[in-house]
């Protein structure tokens, strides 16, 4: 797949926008994507997440629509940092990453995890 330059979205739900301003750096480097099938608004709703714990917003529904297939199938993404994208006149801070594939490691079979 070819890498995906967006805006994320959503950045002004929650603590997105302390976590925007405290980890949108390119210091941080990568975010974890997480699928959030349950999601009430959007079946294919892809959240952009630090460590599992910092939620920073989502990644745009047209672009969500054709990664969550692929997430479900077993494909691995991340979102690496861009911009953190800021107004002179704005409080509200927002994100831009590139999201990529990345390979998944295989499961570990019963077999090789004793050794045999």
């Amino acid at each position: 797949m070819k890498p995906i330059i967006t805006k994320i979205v959503g950045a002004t739900q929650g603590d997105a926008q302390e976590n925007i301003k405290r980890f949108g750096c390119k210091d941080i480097g990568s975010y974890a994507l997480v699928r959030e099938k349950d999601n009430p608004h959007d079946p294919n709703a892809i959240q952009v997440v630090l460590v599992d714990k910092w939620k920073l917003g989502y990644i745009p529904k047209a672009i969500a629509k054709k990664l969550a297939p692929e997430m479900d199938a077993g494909k691995g993404f991340i979102a690496f940092f861009v911009e953190r994208n800021e107004s002179p006149v704005h409080k509200t801070v927002g994100l831009t990453v590139k999201i990529v594939e990345v390979p998944l490691d295989p499961p570990v079979q019963e077999s090789e995890e004793k050794g045999n």
